[in-house]
């Protein structure tokens, strides 16, 4: 379900026929950042929200839709009027059809059932490493039809025997219950990201009061939150806002911070689907700000796992 920055629903995911489904651009196998041991990651489709160092772009749009390699193309079908494509495609081929795969179908319509069948092929994976099952995104918890989807997809890979988690900005209005999520998911990997309230919403869209609304939440139903801070230049690297949301997640009652270094690996992404990157040339996080940032975090009483595990 596509929805606004204030989690209203406007349109696609949720259920066809009944059953419910998701609109997945990748399922990640063999990851080891994304909850704890080797985990599959599902990566929804749609963000109501525009970091501008996000890393996946191609989660942004709530719709399939069709990428662009320019270093692939050989020019092979190139319209004659010289028209192109947002993202600088020069033909009508599909991705299907191209002959070098310089097109990229990123997106597609998934039953949940189906999904977690998938997702469950490698339990003994997950029970030999302590891993498990990843939702993410995009904003996996993005509207009401989504969300209740994505509870859907938990239920059945926590039936299977599989360990779940969400990574989430949890920014988004609940419209599930609080308590069946949390049967449903062991660990929610939440994001603090701009602390101050105002400059969040400017440059984000999000609201850092409504995300502590739903901790407030999920910690009383009994959920495992871990609070995870990407280090952005310029955005979310200076001391202030370290402390800020430092403290803050320490006062709601959470125990571990992921540190998250700014990385450069979603750069190429961009212009494939025809978008700009404004983190172009910003250059990643010296070890020595690491520290300093871990040592800042550690102050306010909270355990640091840098990139996560």
């Amino acid at each position: 379900m596509c929805c606004s920055a204030d989690g209203r629903a406007t349109a696609a995911d949720g259920a066809a026929d009944g059953a419910p489904r998701l609109c997945v651009t990748n399922v990640q196998r063999f990851s080891l950042h994304d909850g704890g041991g080797i985990r599959s990651v599902a990566f929804t489709k749609g963000c109501p929200f525009r970091c501008p160092w996000c890393c996946n772009p191609e989660n942004l749009s709530f719709e399939p839709e069709v990428s662009w390699h320019e270093r692939l193309c050989l020019g092979c079908s190139v319209r004659a009027d010289g028209r192109r494509d947002s993202n600088g495609a020069p033909c009508d081929t599909s991705p299907e059809r191209c002959p070098a795969a310089a097109k990229e179908l990123l997106g597609q319509w998934r039953a949940v059932d189906e999904l977690a069948a998938e997702l469950l092929r490698d339990l003994p994976f997950y029970e030999e490493s302590g891993g498990g099952v990843t939702v993410s995104g995009g904003e996996c918890l993005a509207g009401a039809a989504r969300q209740r989807a994505v509870l859907a997809l938990l239920e059945l890979c926590h039936a299977g025997g599989a360990s779940t988690a969400l990574e989430t900005t949890l920014a988004t209005p609940l419209a599930v219950e609080p308590e069946r999520l949390v049967a449903a998911c062991d660990a929610f990997l939440v994001d603090f990201k701009i602390a101050d309230r105002a400059r969040s919403l400017a440059v984000t869209g999000i609201d850092p009061a409504v995300r502590d609304t739903n901790l407030v939440r999920v910690i009383g139903a009994g959920g495992h939150v871990v609070a995870r801070m990407p280090i952005i230049p310029g955005y979310t690297d200076d001391d202030t806002c370290v402390l800020a949301n430092a403290h803050r997640a320490a006062s709601l009652g959470i125990r571990r911070a992921d540190v998250l270094p700014f990385h450069q690996l979603g750069e190429g992404k961009y212009s494939s689907v025809g978008l700009d990157y404004e983190m172009s040339g910003v250059p990643p996080l010296a070890e020595a700000g690491v520290g300093r940032i871990v040592s800042l975090v550690e102050s306010a009483g909270l355990e640091v796992v840098v990139h996560g595990e």
